[in-house]
């Protein structure tokens, strides 16, 4: 009886020692739906995946050569929005508040020196703290900078969200529209999370 005890407790031991390898550090838990905005915040348009080919970050990194904190684990989803606009969303986890502040300090820094000013491809930065502190408003510039897509980013607890919008026929973001969708998205992550 002792033995079988015994076996029972080193099979038991050695089942949940090995569910993850030695030396091996645990998966990180996915992004949840709930921090993810719905059809209700994108005026019924159900997100789905983001489409192959996007041609946008969805975690900007303006200056090509200098590194950005990277997140633990991120999601992606995108969705039609006022039949004219293509949104897309990026919730990103990172270690903690001060490495998701770190990001859009980051962020910032980089827009400031490596913007492309009127006029060019690239980043351009619009305004700072726009949906709190550790936040940031942008556009990315593309065909000699007459068209353009907009970025909202906000650091929020140990996340970072960024939704991305542009518009497919006129090249320009609704940065009004963007910034409730942010606002939206922020609440989302900083109520649920």
């Amino acid at each position: 009886m002792r033995k079988t005890f015994i076996l029972m407790t080193v099979v038991a031991v050695a089942l949940v020692a090995g569910s993850t390898p030695a030396g091996a550090a645990p998966r990180p838990r996915p992004i949840a739906d709930r921090l993810m905005l719905q059809a209700g915040d994108l005026g019924g348009s159900v997100p789905g995946p983001v489409e192959d080919g996007l041609a946008w970050p969805l975690l900007p990194q303006p200056c090509a050569g200098a590194p950005v904190p990277p997140p633990v684990v991120s999601r992606q989803q995108a969705a039609d929005y006022e039949s004219r606009y293509r949104v897309y969303e990026n919730v990103a986890r990172y270690r903690g508040p001060n490495a998701a502040r770190a990001y859009v300090t980051e962020l910032k820094a980089q827009l400031t020196r490596c913007g492309a000013g009127g006029g060019d491809n690239g980043f351009d930065p619009v305004a700072d703290d726009v949906y709190g502190p550790d936040s940031t408003l942008f556009t990315g510039n593309y065909d000699l900078g007459d068209r353009y897509v907009g970025y909202g980013v906000a650091a929020t607890g140990r996340y970072v969200v960024v939704v991305l919008m542009s518009d497919p026929d006129l090249g320009a973001a609704d940065l009004t529209l963007l910034n409730d969708l942010v606002y939206r998205a922020t609440a989302r992550v900083r109520t649920a999370a």
